[in-house]
């Protein structure tokens, strides 16, 4: 009954990637990315955060390249596609107070896709 009841809560709890693809004008990290982390994930996921709220130490998107390391978990907790809607991150009860727009999350997507081709 315990693992039924389980598997019900992962399955509704759990993001899933969105699904997004890269346009043919992507966003880049100096138009997007580089400031969106910024506002939204470097108060916690930084090398130089001094209260991390619980972020992991292993995740800091201080740079383009930590940002590649850990695209698909962005994408999964953070971006919104064709498949999926996800608002996971960023956690309102640090230094962030307001959540993106689904515009900027759509954005994220497709830059995170593009990071991946």
């Amino acid at each position: 009954m315990h693992r039924i009841l389980y598997v019900l809560w992962f399955a509704a709890c759990a993001s899933t990637p969105t699904g997004s693809s890269c346009p043919t004008a992507p966003p880049t990290y100096d138009n997007f990315g580089r400031q969106f982390m910024a506002s939204y994930c470097t108060g916690c996921h930084s090398a130089n955060a001094t209260d991390r709220h619980g972020a992991p130490t292993s995740q800091n998107f201080d740079t383009e390249a930590e940002i590649v390391l850990h695209a698909q978990a962005i994408d999964v907790e953070a971006a919104a596609g064709p498949n999926a809607t996800n608002t996971s991150m960023p956690a309102l009860d640090g230094p962030v107070h307001a959540a993106p727009p689904y515009a900027e999350r759509a954005t994220l997507g497709q830059y995170l896709a593009c990071m991946q081709r």
